[in-house]
């Protein structure tokens, strides 16, 4: 039986139980009878172990004095101890004290004049070897041996060292050795110029050393920087010559003509040539002059960043000159922005290409390094800083010539005219996703700013001229309709009603274009930077940039700012993120929301006289209408009043009833029309006569019902407000006419009449009376009334 399972901490009685049953040696033992033994076992295992535990208890008990009385020792051993190390550290103090005194002092004395006689004796052997060693310099040059000579100036540094003081002498002895090193170095000049010319790395290496012994390894560097730049010039006046005579031969033409264009095409290609070859030389002079700089310089990676720098400089004197000469004729902005897009392609190309390979020889992570990269890809980017800054202009040039190419609005045709209006919307706003899309890919969305500005001027231009347009067709409906205007124009009312549904879309996109910026803006600067652990700023405060920071990656997205944009630039651009990113209610062309919305109020203004014509023609004069002479005269032929029920409403008031009640079948076929949305925005975002904000509905015809009726309820009350004084059967018929339009215009359902409900109750009321009633009613009309009733 196994006893040594009990301790195991992963003990499991059932298995135990089932091991020990297994592990039965007669199968034909009763199973009763072996659980009994097993349990008399286990009983004699337990007593054996309490035997074992009460033994060993007994042991430690016993033991516990003599562990007792051996700690005490312990401390008194430790305590005597520390009270020797206490007597040694006093000892020590006071032999320390005891020995300080003038003999040692002496002694430390004579050890520095000791030290300083050897400096002595040092300077005085160096000075007889300074001397040796100055003697006959010319002879040694003349041996052209330049590694003697260079073993000569470290000798000669050496020695220069060990002299070295504040006296005069000191500084004679320096220019002298600067001195032989400037001869020794022209000396050296020619060699040097063709060993870096012959690539040659044995000699390269010496010169190395010989310059670093010298402490002139930067000179050395310029040798080889004026080697390199010499190849480079060659190379570029090399590509440059073609470009050179066609650029120089011909000022830039500014009017387009055929021929014009064709020799601009070929100046905008040749330019693309000539860039696209320099940037692949380039790119194979950094490939080889790194691999051969490897083995030359220790910093041989930064040699070769500055080499392609310094090269970018000479090759940006002529290539800025030509891209500003072509970006100068603006009546070809379209073309120069089309060939401004394939000269940021080649020099995308060329960055992305030195990007990767410097992130893969780990140029990108050693700060200094990725600085003088930066430095570079700002070089490589220059011509288009400065193109940048006219970028507004260039692209509102090129929207306002296609717009005067591919979109017209006139026609003498109004219907025509019309069809030409609704058309323009969607050209228009193409030519403006077009610029979008080619802001992002151009300047990579760091033009967004520029790009808001043009818009805003062309989008201001178009508003201007599509109102232009509208009063056009108004004046021709006007000239059309002088002598008909108590006549209904229904034809001329469908025209507008479909100019406010072109406005309707007009804003609509409008406000399509206001979301599409702001969710490009934020794509670009906000989202993308953010996958990209890039923080784009939120505050003011961190729209301050630094010119001599940027981030890591040579490539992300607020690194092009600065290879893009100038410092005002840059703020602006990071106010416009800022703004929507914090998402305030905030339009990027505010500007241009005043002239949209007035046109829209000045279509519905077009439309209402339209429609309203009839009714003011009616109304027109009603004051001084001889129809209240007629009643006068009636009652002068009666010798009586006329009484109300024998009284009918005037043929001018049931023809406007009648007008009014037509309206809602007349309205139905223009506001029930598919783009319905298009006139419920026009109409929220413009103006209808005669109809408060707080009564717009969703319901075209109710507002147009309600416009109409209150402009004939307003113009109405001010024409019977104007009457003089009239006789008491003009004032009976007066009544008649005001009860009949008012329930006119119940029935068309406007609400509010109030000033002609207070105009007859005062009509109706006697003198006795008229007081009292006219406590409540308005000055203007208890004033008219009185003088119209002689009161």
């Amino acid at each position: 039986m196994d006893f040594t399972k009990f301790s195991d901490e992963n003990f499991d009685l059932k298995d135990w139980i089932n091991n020990a049953f297994q592990s039965q040696i007669d199968p034909n033992q009763n199973t009763e009878q072996f659980v009994a033994t097993l349990v008399t076992k286990l009983q004699v295992f337990i007593q054996e172990i309490n035997n074992s535990i009460d033994e060993t208890s007994h042991q430690t008990i016993q033991n516990f004095p003599r562990i007792l009385r051996e700690i005490d020792v312990l401390k008194q051993e430790a305590f005597m101890l520390k009270e020797q190390m206490k007597n040694v550290r006093d000892d020590l103090l006071k032999v320390e004290k005891n020995t300080v005194n003038e003999s040692m002092k002496l002694l430390l004395d004579l050890d520095i004049i000791r030290t300083n006689l050897l400096n002595v004796q040092i300077a005085l052997q160096e000075a007889d070897n300074w001397t040796t060693l100055t003697s006959d310099l010319d002879s040694i040059l003349q041996t052209k041996d330049i590694n003697k000579i260079s073993n000569h100036i470290e000798s000669m540094q050496n020695s220069l060292i060990l002299l070295q003081d504040e006296s005069m002498e000191y500084a004679n002895r320096c220019a002298l050795l600067e001195d032989f090193k400037n001869k020794f170095e022209t000396l050296m000049s020619a060699d040097i110029i063709g060993c870096f010319n012959s690539k040659s790395i044995d000699l390269s290496k010496n010169y190395v050393q010989i310059f670093g012994q010298m402490n002139r390894l930067d000179d050395l560097k310029k040798y080889y920087y004026q080697c390199e730049k010499a190849k480079a010039l060659e190379k570029l006046n090399d590509l440059m010559t073609d470009v050179k005579d066609l650029f120089d031969s011909n000022k830039v033409v500014f009017d387009v003509g055929d021929d014009n264009l064709s020799e601009y095409i070929n100046k905008c290609d040749r330019l693309n040539s000539l860039l696209s070859n320099w940037l692949d030389y380039l790119i194979q002079t950094w490939h080889n002059e790194i691999q051969w700089c490897r083995q030359i310089f220790n910093d041989s990676h930064s040699i070769v960043i500055n080499l392609l720098n310094k090269s970018f400089e000479e090759y940006n004197k002529n290539y800025e000159k030509y891209i500003q000469d072509l970006s100068q004729n603006h009546k070809n902005a379209s073309i120069f922005l089309q060939y401004l897009g394939r000269y940021k392609q080649e020099t995308d190309r060329f960055v992305q290409t030195l990007n990767s390979s410097a992130e893969n020889m780990g140029i990108t992570t050693q700060s200094q390094l990725n600085d003088q990269m930066f430095k570079l890809f700002q070089q490589a980017y220059q011509p288009f800083k400065l193109t940048f800054k006219q970028y507004s202009l260039l692209v509102s040039k090129n929207l306002q010539s296609e717009f005067e190419t591919n979109i017209k609005l006139n026609s003498p045709d109004t219907l025509e005219c019309v069809q030409l209006l609704n058309n323009s919307v969607s050209k228009v706003f193409n030519l403006v996703d077009y610029e979008i899309d080619r802001c992002i890919s151009l300047t990579n969305g760091c033009g967004f700013s520029m790009l808001v500005d043009s818009f805003r001027v062309f989008l201001k231009n178009y508003v201007d001229e599509f109102k232009r347009v509208v009063t056009n067709i108004k004046e021709r409906k006007k000239d059309t309709t002088v002598s008909k205007q108590d006549q209904e124009d229904w034809d001329s009312f469908r025209h507008f009603v479909r100019i406010i549904q072109i406005v309707g879309d007009l804003i609509i996109k409008y406000e399509s274009l206001e979301e599409s910026l702001d969710k490009n803006i934020l794509n670009t600067f906000v989202h993308k930077t953010r996958s990209n652990s890039v923080v784009t700023p939120s505050t003011n405060q961190q729209f301050q940039f630094d010119n001599h920071s940027h981030q890591n990656n040579l490539l992300a997205l607020n690194n092009y700012k600065e290879y893009f944009l100038d410092e005002k630039e840059r703020l602006k651009l990071n106010g416009f993120i800022g703004i929507i990113e914090t998402g305030d209610d905030y339009s990027l062309m505010k500007d241009l929301l005043k002239p949209l919305f007035g046109l829209s109020e000045n279509v519905h203004k077009h439309a209402f006289e339209i429609v309203f014509s009839p009714v003011r023609h009616l109304l027109k004069n009603l004051a001084k209408s001889n129809i209240w002479q007629r009643n006068e005269n009636l009652g002068k032929q009666s010798q009586e009043t006329v009484p109300l029920f024998a009284l009918a409403p005037q043929e001018y008031i049931t023809k406007i009833g009648q007008y009014l009640l037509t309206l809602p079948q007349n309205f139905e076929p223009f506001t029930m029309q598919d783009n319905n949305e298009n006139l419920i925005i026009a109409l929220r975002k413009g103006k209808l006569p005669y109809l408060d904000e707080k009564d717009l509905s969703d319901d075209i015809t109710a507002c147009w019902l309600d416009s109409i009726a209150n402009a004939t309820y307003v113009t109405l009350s001010d024409e019977i407000l104007k009457m003089q004084e009239i006789t008491v059967n003009s004032q009976r018929q007066l009544i008649i006419d005001i009860e009949f339009i008012m329930s006119v215009l119940d029935d068309v359902g406007l609400k509010d009449y109030s000033n002609l409900s207070s105009i007859v109750e005062l009509l109706k009321v006697g003198k006795e009376e008229f007081e009292d009633k006219a406590r409540d009613k308005p000055v203007r009309i208890l004033s008219a009334i009185r003088k119209m009733r002689s009161f």
